[in-house]
């Protein structure tokens, strides 16, 4: 089936860093019928990975039309929202992933992000301490998988003050103007 095949070269491409040929696969397969239910999810991460974090949203939406019990379309809806600025929505996607699923550690970190975005700092506090209590979350690969916008960059790197930073400036912007 023609469509299926567009969809395997879509996550072929996005696990290989191709996210722009990803997004033309993924976006092919719904032209040609795929099940949107099984496209918009992986859509919207590559358009997420690839700095496009209005098309994101707007996958991650489309996602839970179709789903509006995600806990990860909202997860990933909020991390595009924050990586885009807009860190009320945000905050308000991490808590609707956290009620869908209190053990989502990294909903707990990406809140506490939002909180001090916020100037809410005893909120922050409490959700990182919640994301450590639940464990399974490394900040470094949270901030390298995430923290996409430079925005968001600096913010979780003053929230979570590593004394060694997992990329340098010079490594961030040589990814950050990558080709896609």
């Amino acid at each position: 089936m023609m469509t299926n095949s567009e969809f395997v070269k879509g996550q072929k491409h996005f696990l290989l860093g191709e996210y722009g040929r990803s997004i033309s696969d993924f976006a092919e397969a719904l032209a040609l019928g795929m099940e949107p239910k099984q496209v918009h999810l992986p859509l919207g991460l590559a358009h997420l990975k690839n700095g496009d974090f209005t098309e994101a949203v707007k996958d991650f939406s489309n996602a839970l039309d179709v789903d509006e019990k995600s806990g990860r379309a909202f997860f990933l809806r909020g991390i595009a929202y924050f990586n885009n600025g807009e860190v009320e929505r945000a905050a308000e996607d991490f808590s609707r992933s956290i009620r869908l699923n209190k053990e989502r550690g990294e909903a707990y970190v990406a809140r506490s992000l939002a909180m001090k975005g916020l100037n809410r700092m005893a909120e922050a506090e409490s959700d990182m301490k919640t994301a450590l209590f639940l464990a399974g979350v490394e900040v470094e690969s949270f901030i390298r998988e995430y923290c996409i916008s430079p925005a968001m960059y600096k913010l979780a790197m003053s929230l979570f003050d590593l004394t060694k930073e997992p990329w340098s400036t010079e490594l961030r912007e040589k990814w950050l103007a990558r080709e896609h």
